[in-house]
């Protein structure tokens, strides 16, 4: 069961930096897309779009942010709370130039949560975007491009049956 997450993540991490999703593994599995229920879809998109280089893309009433890697979902709908203290605790991205980054968010009037030295040794930080929602920050000077989603973050004491669900839907 364990291995299949690990197998997961090594096909996530793995696959060619590009608009495309990224490529299934051999049971057809990806890491696709994340929605979201957002006050102010215009905001979301914005910063979305001028901070981490997504493409916003409409498809009939339903509004996507492109990245390399995955899609976000922008629903108009008033979230129930933030990403902390939820099942999805938080998603992340790869940064090229993480202080870069940073010096910019910052320049635009918004704060850094916390800047730390993450387990592999790289420069991390955690943004909140509007609504609460939790945002993971990973430099990876490798990147062939600026920004790349690459996981979610989920948090539950009843971890051992979420596995089990994933297992026995996907294996």
């Amino acid at each position: 069961m364990r291995n299949f997450f690990g197998a997961m993540v090594a096909v996530v991490l793995s696959a060619p930096v590009s608009a495309q999703l990224a490529v299934p593994n051999d049971n057809g599995i990806t890491f696709g897309h994340i929605h979201l229920n957002v006050s102010d879809p215009d905001e979301h998109a914005r910063l979305w779009t001028e901070h981490f280089d997504g493409e916003v893309v409409q498809r009939g009433n339903l509004r996507l942010v492109k990245f390399p890697g995955f899609l976000l979902a922008l629903r108009e709908q008033e979230p129930t709370g933030g990403t902390q203290g939820s099942v999805m605790n938080h998603f992340g991205f790869k940064i090229r130039d993480l202080q870069k980054f940073l010096d910019e968010w910052r320049a635009a009037g918004y704060t850094v949560d916390r800047e730390f030295t993450g387990s592999e040794g790289q420069p991390n930080a955690y943004v909140t975007m509007p609504d609460g929602v939790w945002v993971e920050l990973q430099e990876d000077q490798m990147l062939p491009v600026e920004v790349w989603g690459y996981h979610i973050h989920y948090r539950t004491p009843e971890y051992e049956s979420l596995l089990d669900w994933y297992v026995d839907v996907f294996d």
